[in-house]
């Protein structure tokens, strides 16, 4: 999960704790005592994840209504830092059909960000979007995006489009906006076996995997000149053109390199 996701996530699951934290006070008796509720938000604006989702996962045992709702997101949350994604995806799973739609918009945008990490692009372009349409302002722009980038994962560029000027729409944050624009130029994927700044290794490397290329059925190996993050010249060594990402995932066991990346190609 690169770190713009971790940063919408974060600030979106702070954000519903403090709307939301009234709610889990209502009926509390004071004199037992805080609520598992209470104890998981606490837990988890400290940063105690693992005693966040026990204490949360207690209260969605036990609790009622949004008290209930709350309590499953905040227990998919404290997993989901916990990087136990399985777990953080079957509590978010129920919150997102909170009727409250502050929470179930956050738990859909979580959610959506947690299939895209298990290859689920599927099920995560469609909770985005479902994201996107309760949320406003620069929440629906990274519901979009993400969204968008999901569509691309699959194939299907003209919705991907839609979705990400759809984010570009929505938006003023400007390294967001430099984000759509790169994803609006991206045409397809490719496998990246090297990158030099020597032309000559390059070249020496295209030809030794030419050939596994070929017995593979995976394609042209090309070089292709561009930049680095600070404008010096580097030759990327590529293999194979393919218009979702899944192909290029097969290709590339196929090809049986664990050092090849996939990489987006850009018109």
């Amino acid at each position: 999960m690169n770190p713009t996701m971790n940063h919408h996530v974060g600030r979106l699951a702070l954000a519903v704790l403090l709307v939301l934290s009234p709610v889990a006070l209502v009926g509390c008796n004071r004199m037992n005592g805080p609520t598992p509720t209470e104890m998981a938000q606490t837990h988890y604006q400290r940063g105690d994840y693992a005693r966040a989702q026990t204490a949360a996962a207690r209260a969605a045992a036990t609790a009622g209504g949004t008290q209930r709702d709350l309590a499953h997101y905040m227990a998919g949350m404290s997993a989901y830092r916990l990087n136990n994604y399985p777990t953080a995806a079957r509590y978010l799973s129920v919150a997102v059909n909170s009727r409250d739609e502050a929470l179930a918009a956050d738990a859909r945008s979580t959610l959506g960000l947690i299939y895209s990490t298990q290859g689920r692009y599927e099920a995560a372009a469609n909770m985005l979007l479902r994201s996107a349409d309760l949320h406003t302002g620069e929440d629906r722009a990274q519901a979009y995006f993400y969204a968008g980038v999901a569509q691309q994962k699959l194939g299907r560029w003209p919705q991907a489009r839609t979705s990400l000027i759809l984010s570009q729409r929505s938006t003023r944050d400007q390294s967001l906006i430099q984000q759509i624009n790169q994803h609006l130029a991206v045409t397809g994927y490719t496998i990246q076996v090297g990158a030099f700044a020597n032309r000559t290794n390059a070249d020496n490397t295209a030809r030794a995997y030419a050939s596994k290329a070929s017995r593979a059925g995976l394609g042209s190996v090309l070089v292709t000149p561009s930049t680095d993050s600070v404008g010096r010249v580097v030759n990327l060594v590529q293999v194979g053109r393919y218009a979702t990402f899944n192909a290029a995932n097969t290709a590339r066991a196929k090809l049986g390199d664990r050092g090849a990346v996939i990489v987006p190609l850009q018109r």
